[in-house]
């Protein structure tokens, strides 16, 4: 079974999915739980790629050479992340390569392991990435290609609560994103939008949906 979150960031992705994994582990379900711009795909293998060449963040160090050194890299890794994460070009030519991987990968979860996967994020969350003005119908066409999970969940709060709870972004910005998720969720037939102000009850009520879409 495939169930995937979704929303601002700051929406309570993670809350809601480490208290789901819990309570399926506790049914005595197996369950793989992935994040969509790091374990899955082209962009997440360039990305870890990056972090062994150049290394992950790190604190202060002595002075010294080495530390310059250093310095210049994690300088260029930031650089070159930061064209690979705004490129929505790049992102959406990657954007087959990467549904070919995850059908490969769900298969081996899902198939052959014989568990749940949980995904925090999904490829809906890279199309609100990726999507220009200009570029509504090549979304809608990447939407129809894209597996429908058993359950989508969209996380639904305010931009003015997501800013609150993480603080990344501002308002202006995640309320342009929060117009973007309901039109892509818009297309996808499997989606529930959940009020995510109360993040316990939020996860009561995915639980719920998952036993539900389960026939349970």
């Amino acid at each position: 079974m495939l169930i995937t979150l979704s929303g601002l960031d700051g929406a309570g992705k993670s809350t809601v999915i480490r208290q789901l994994r819990s309570a399926l582990e506790a049914r005595h379900d197996s369950v793989v739980v992935c994040h969509m711009t790091r374990d899955v795909g082209v962009y997440a293998a360039a990305g870890a790629a990056a972090r062994r060449l150049f290394g992950p963040r790190r604190g202060r160090r002595a002075p010294g050479s080495a530390r310059t050194s250093e310095h210049g890299s994690r300088q260029l890794w930031h650089r070159v992340r930061r064209a690979v994460v705004w490129s929505k070009t790049l992102r959406r030519s990657l954007y087959p390569a990467d549904l070919l991987i995850f059908l490969l990968f769900r298969y081996y979860v899902e198939r052959v392991k014989r568990r749940t996967l949980i995904m925090d994020r999904y490829f809906y969350d890279t199309l609100v990435d990726v999507t220009s003005p200009r570029t509504w119908g090549v979304s809608r066409l990447l939407a129809r290609l894209t597996p429908t999970p058993a359950l989508a969940v969209l996380l639904d709060v305010s931009p003015e609560v997501a800013f609150g709870r993480k603080g990344e972004f501002s308002v202006e910005y995640l309320t342009r994103r929060s117009h973007a998720y309901r039109r892509v969720f818009a297309w996808v037939p499997s989606a529930v939008v959940l009020d995510a102000r109360d993040l316990t009850r939020t996860a009561s009520e995915v639980e719920s949906l998952v036993a539900m879409r389960r026939g349970r």
